[in-house]
């Protein structure tokens, strides 16, 4: 209810709900509804029924005054004197430096995080199009090799990968001749998570009837925009984001296995 802002007389009155951009006063014995003043300050000495709100404005709480509703103070300062009667809580934000500076520093970070996520659903999404597009009979090998591979396997594997890649990272954090080392690991993860997310997003995409005519760079496309949009989502987004971690890692692994088996068996024939 916006705000009672007018001077009565110090008899006992009921001031109505009125609008102002000055400073407004209620004097002892006066009650009012709700006290609102943008641009002003409040002086309250009277009673308020409801709340008093001030809006780049200080408020003047005074010893005779009786407050049953809250006391909001936006760019302003609070000043209350001993004996006065406020029922429930005090909430004074100040447009100090610091606290200018904190709320720049706070919406630079939203926005950060939110251009950053904004950034890893794009290119989540044209990751799986392009290794489609472009690798044809190599991908669809990968998705076929770990269509219908044992799940719990892949995720095992990537668990013990991230747990030994992390106990490895922490000890050569403590030497400088280890960080190449962790940028190569980071490089890896990242080109597991590339592989992964192809794989994934194939799959997905062919569940997809309507999607069944279309070709596989766009059916790899459509899953790869379910995946990142259910990412998206608070709370389940952050674990089905850790379990498709552990899945690129445990496909990653065992392609690089595999791979080395094949070379060794070659290089025995010959």
């Amino acid at each position: 209810m916006f705000i009672s802002l007018l001077i009565f007389p110090f008899s006992e009155t009921h001031a109505a709900s009125l609008f102002d951009h000055q400073d407004t006063t209620v004097p002892p014995g006066q009650s009012v509804v709700d006290v609102v003043v943008i641009g002003g300050d409040a002086t309250i000495a009277g009673n308020v029924k409801n709340s008093v709100v001030a809006i780049n404005g200080d408020v003047n709480v005074r010893s005779t005054a009786h407050i049953d509703g809250v006391i909001v103070v936006i760019g302003g300062h609070l000043h209350q004197e001993e004996g006065a009667d406020v029922a429930k809580d005090i909430v004074s934000i100040s447009f100090d430096n610091a606290t200018v500076n904190s709320l720049i520093i706070g919406s630079g970070l939203i926005l950060g995080i939110g251009a950053f996520k904004l950034a890893a659903s794009l290119i989540l999404i044209i990751l799986p199009i392009l290794m489609v597009a472009i690798g044809k009979r190599k991908t669809a090998a990968v998705v076929d090799r770990y269509r219908n591979a044992p799940r719990g396997k892949l995720f095992a594997l990537g668990f013990f990968t991230a747990l030994l890649f992390f106990a490895v990272c922490v000890l050569l954090l403590l030497t400088i001749v280890g960080i190449p080392i962790i940028l190569l690991f980071a490089l890896f993860l990242l080109i597991a998570l590339a592989i992964g997310t192809t794989v994934v997003s194939h799959v997905l995409g062919e569940q997809i009837r309507r999607a069944a005519d279309k070709p596989e760079w766009a059916r790899a496309g459509i899953g790869a925009f379910i995946l990142v949009s259910t990412m998206n989502i608070p709370f389940i987004g952050m674990l089905l984001f850790l379990a498709l971690i552990l899945f690129s890692l445990g496909v990653s692994v065992s392609m690089t296995v595999a791979l080395f088996r094949s070379r060794s068996k070659n290089g025995s024939k010959r």
